[in-house]
């Protein structure tokens, strides 16, 4: 099973393999969890690049915990109050 630090490392290279298909940079890791039965959530954001009207794009990464392959790549909206 893979520890969280290796789950982490797998969604940022995931990432980066996209990187000239994805606006922004200056990628962060927001959240890890996890879930049953045996997978890794990883949330991690990057910067739009837009001039004067700076947000960062939310991304959640599904790895399964057994082999380290990345499942799914998510939007992640934040729930604002």
């Amino acid at each position: 099973m893979i520890d969280v630090k290796t789950a982490v490392l797998t969604a940022v290279k995931y990432v980066q393999e996209f990187q000239d298909y994805l606006p922004g940079t200056d990628i962060r890791l927001e959240e890890t969890e996890y879930a049953e039965p045996g997978f890794w959530l990883i949330t991690l954001s990057f910067s739009d690049n837009i001039p004067f009207a700076p947000s960062r794009n939310y991304k959640e990464f599904r790895i399964d915990a057994s082999s380290g392959e990345v499942l799914s790549m998510k939007v992640r909206s934040l729930a604002t109050a």
